[in-house]
């Protein structure tokens, strides 16, 4: 955006008719510009298009209110002038006539006060599609790398005023031949062939630690799992909810996917895996579209389902150790924590409950990699 539609933005919005240049105008112009204020021209581009406001009879400086001082001047108080709607015809017959592409524009033509801090948006949109109608990409690029090339700032499409607009003219990231670009994790392939008759297992861990531990242990061929898995990924806390669809990218080629989560022992760590489960079951997917969808360019979603690595918590258990809840998990609520317990037999329900009631915790990280490598094999199901 310009200096220019940010200065119109806050005309728009603002309740009276009088304004003034400082507290009025330049100073919340500033504020969303932050940084990028001296980039975008500074003083001398707002002053420039405060005077072209002036021009196109948007605002009206009040002469007796007199000049800020500052070179070029400003009057120190503007007002808002009315516009007809004549004033809109040019407008009108440049979203008739220049627009070729399928964009709805029908609600510019029944508010073209909006139109013109938009033009320019439009315009690279409208370009865009009718090139891509032309010459469909061999290659989508990510929706942030979209976003730049059409309208500057990387992030609009995905803001609340891209998705607005995008709205408006009926224009979906898919028809922008963009994918949203899921967030990364770290995860180890431990070398086991898949076949792709058989599903292939994963085990996810919460925390750092673990995942090392797990990593040097199963590497060194000092620890195994029942069954051996393909991936170990590292969750990173509730990072892992973000990071979900780039599980796609990652996975083997096998008929299904079973992934073992393992985590804290607290209304957190309880509520993270809860949440996978969840998902993969469709029924975090309405409420969260698009969120935990495959990446674009799978055909379909494989057979995927999530479980709490039972046997892995009871070991956890096994330690002895809890410590205290030491911040507040309140708004972990039982409702949203009950998938983790539908899939866990009533013994390890029996003995989570009370800890949890008790406002008890226990960290992965009691769980030490000697204790580990002590056993030699863990199952990660019950047998």
């Amino acid at each position: 955006m310009k200096m220019q539609d940010y200065i119109r933005e806050v005309i728009d919005s603002f309740p009276r008719k009088m304004l003034y240049w400082d507290t009025d105008i330049r100073d919340p112009v500033a504020k969303r510009l932050g940084s990028r204020w001296e980039a975008a021209g500074g003083y001398g581009a707002f002053a420039a298009a405060i005077n072209d406001l002036v021009e196109k009879k948007v605002l009206s400086p009040v002469k007796r209110s007199g000049l800020n001082g500052l070179s070029p001047p400003l009057a120190l108080r503007y007002r808002k002038l009315p516009l007809n709607e004549d004033d809109y015809s040019a407008a009108k017959e440049e979203i008739l006539s220049t627009y070729c592409s399928r964009m709805d524009l029908s609600s510019f033509l029944n508010s073209p006060k909006d139109y013109d801090r938009h033009r320019d948006i439009l315009m690279a949109i409208d370009h865009f599609l009718i090139e891509v109608e032309n010459t469909p990409p061999a290659v989508w690029d990510t929706v942030n790398e979209r976003s730049f090339a059409l309208t500057g700032h990387e992030k609009f499409l995905l803001s609340n005023k891209g998705s607005k607009l995008l709205k408006r003219i009926k224009i979906t990231l898919q028809d922008l031949c963009c994918v949203p670009a899921p967030e990364p994790f770290f995860f180890w392939a431990t070398g086991l062939s898949a076949l792709p008759e058989e599903k292939a297992c994963c085990l996810v861990v919460e925390n750092k630690d673990t995942f090392h531990s797990l990593k040097y242990l199963l590497g060194a061929g000092k620890l195994k799992t029942t069954p051996e898995i393909h991936l170990l990924i590292y969750g990173e806390g509730k990072k892992i909810l973000n990071s979900w669809s780039f599980i796609y990218e990652c996975l083997p080629e096998a008929a299904g996917y079973q992934f073992f989560y393992f985590g804290d022992l607290d209304p957190e760590g309880v509520g993270i895996c809860a949440d996978l489960i969840s998902a993969v079951k469709g029924e975090a997917d309405a409420a969260m579209p698009g969120r935990f969808s495959a990446a674009a360019d799978n055909s379909s979603i494989p057979v995927v389902e999530v479980l709490p690595a039972e046997p892995l918590y009871n070991l956890l258990l096994a330690t002895g150790r809890s410590r205290p809840i030491d911040k507040d998990q309140s708004r972990v609520t039982q409702q949203r924590m009950q998938p983790f317990f539908d899939l866990c037999s009533q013994s390890l329900i029996d003995r989570v409950a009370p800890l949890l009631q008790d406002d008890r915790a226990v960290p992965q990280e009691a769980l030490t990699a000697s204790m580990l490598a002590a056993k030699g094999r863990v199952e990660l199901c019950p047998s």
